[in-house]
């Protein structure tokens, strides 16, 4: 009996150390495939956010280009342009330039960077950016200019050439008898692009510029001073980052090990989106390389480079830790009493956070994303807006047209909110025909005030549905932080109180918080 006994206890003893190998092997591989799709959604974030940055960007220089190809002074310009000796031409250049001056400023301010006219030659004819600098032929610098006048079609990419690197967009130019003038480049600068794309990441973003490619189209004097060495990759250069803002001069130095380093390496030998996780400071920090190809689309010439902080990982490694603490003592407690066979699971639970009718954010993911941006807020020492809106009459259209049409009416409100915003504006559904909008980095209250005038006039118009035409208003009440409070509960409070007053005050208005309004 006794070597019955053994033998069992022998069994199960191996029983429980082949489920501990694979129990801890299956843990394992679970931590590795959260952390490699974690990645992957940071690579693909980072990729959307260049996307919609480049899609702003193109239909911004679309319009400029309309403009100026409508614009009979300029094409007039540039039409004597190709007979003209170079004194004239001196003269065709101040005349044209004064014609754009006022306008190019209003544009420098909107972002873009240089307003460049070029000839079928290649060669420069006005540079708006350096007007005193032209006639250079910039065959083998820009890329997307040469392919234009060949082909005589529009063409765009990221380019580094001899003044800026950023990304260019090349369009045609012609007469009323439709002859061929030349191009007009329209150009944003890294620094430009950083911004649409690195607004919500904590530590550090920056460019990687080919080091072949601005040896051949940057003066060198250039590169020694606005260039950094990148310690990435030994064939790349810094051309912007953030990180001299945030002045963590020790963030380089601690993540260039010979891991991490050897990542980068190979992530950028194949040429592709990636992404990488190192520690900092008791952090995980993800790097996101996105690589920005030239007009030919041929070759990748640069990376916008993101790096950003993540709870998630360090809780995925907290995580790990605790399922495999649990896991073992488990299989402990099976070891020292054989008679428990328990296997606990954890169930996860989806939070539903976008309310099914209108797809906004709902009341949950309103009150996470709220204490996010007051947070970034705080940091960035910024201005926000909280809006609490509440239709007018909608009762009286669910009574009049049913709660069908009702519903119909919110999604197209919804949809009209969405339109008056900024991209980094967020609205949200809080329940019936309550939303609430938050404004980030908002100038003043006096322009929350008039973007949601905005919205309320909007709404005002009329909306179709069904063949029958609704008019509904709406009520709006406006808390700022930090303004008014710093305190998340008091913005909420504030706002709620304000819209009730913008009802009570005869309704379809907008109401700024006072402390006199005793709330």
């Amino acid at each position: 009996m006794f070597k019955t006994k053994q033998k069992k206890f022998i069994a199960f003893s191996v029983l429980i150390a082949v489920f501990l190998y694979l129990g801890v092997g299956i843990i394992q591989i679970y931590q590795e495939n959260k952390k490699e799709y974690y990645l992957k959604v940071q690579s693909e974030l980072l990729q959307v956010k260049y996307e919609t940055s480049y899609k702003y960007f193109k239909i911004m220089a679309d319009d400029i280009a309309l403009m100026y190809a409508a614009n009979k002074n300029v094409v007039k310009l540039l039409s004597l342009v190709e007979k003209a000796d170079e004194e004239t031409r001196v003269d065709i250049r101040t005349k044209l330039y004064n014609t754009l001056i006022n306008n190019y400023k209003r544009l420098n301010n909107m972002g873009i960077t240089q307003i460049h006219f070029h000839l079928p030659d290649n060669s420069s004819f006005l540079r708006m950016y350096k007007p005193e600098v032209f006639g250079d032929d910039i065959s083998g610098i820009k890329d997307a200019v040469v392919l234009t006048n060949k082909t005589q079609t529009p063409h765009s990419g990221f380019e580094s050439c001899l003044f800026m690197a950023g990304l260019r967009f090349v369009y045609p130019i012609y007469n009323a008898k439709n002859h061929y003038l030349g191009c007009v480049e329209i150009a944003y600068s890294t620094k430009e692009i950083l911004k649409n794309v690195s607004d919500n990441f904590v530590y550090d973003s920056h460019i990687l510029i080919s080091k072949n490619i601005a040896a051949g189209t940057i003066l060198q004097k250039k590169i020694d001073i606005d260039y950094e060495k990148s310690w990435e990759h030994s064939d790349y250069l810094i051309e912007e980052s953030t990180h001299k803002d945030i002045g963590d001069k020790n963030l380089y130095a601690k993540l260039n090990t010979d891991d991490v380093h050897e990542k980068i390496i190979k992530g950028i030998s194949s040429k592709k989106l990636f992404s990488i996780v190192t520690d900092y400071n008791y952090q995980n920090i993800i790097m996101s390389f996105f690589p920005l190809s030239n007009a030919t689309g041929i070759e990748n010439i640069a990376y916008i480079v993101v790096y950003t902080e993540s709870d998630y990982l360090s809780n995925l490694n907290i995580q790990y830790n605790y399922i495999l603490t649990l896991f073992i003592s488990i299989l402990v407690l099976l070891y020292l009493f054989g008679l428990y066979a328990i296997v606990s699971q954890a169930k996860l639970k989806k939070l539903a956070l976008y309310d099914n009718l209108t797809k906004l954010p709902n009341k949950t993911l309103f009150a996470i994303e709220f204490s996010n941006e007051v947070s970034r807020a705080m940091r960035y020492k910024n201005n926000i807006a909280l809006l609490f809106l509440d239709l007018d009459g909608f009762k009286a259209v669910n009574d009049t047209y049913g709660h069908q049409v009702g519903d119909e009416l919110l999604v197209q409100v919804a949809n009209t909110i969405t339109l008056c915003l900024r991209k980094n504006d967020i609205v949200s559904r809080l329940g019936g025909d309550e939303f609430t909008i938050i404004l980030n980095d908002i100038e003043s209250a006096q322009k929350a005030v008039k973007i949601a005038q905005k919205i309320i006039a909007d709404i005002n118009k009329d909306i179709v549905i069904n063949h029958e035409i609704i008019h509904v208003g709406a009520s709006i009440g406006i808390s700022m932080y930090p303004e008014h409070s710093k305190k998340i509960d008091d913005l909420i409070k504030y706002a709620d109180k304000m819209m009730y007053i913008s009802k009570e005050n005869g309704k379809n208005q907008v109401t700024l918080y006072k402390e006199s309004l005793n709330v």
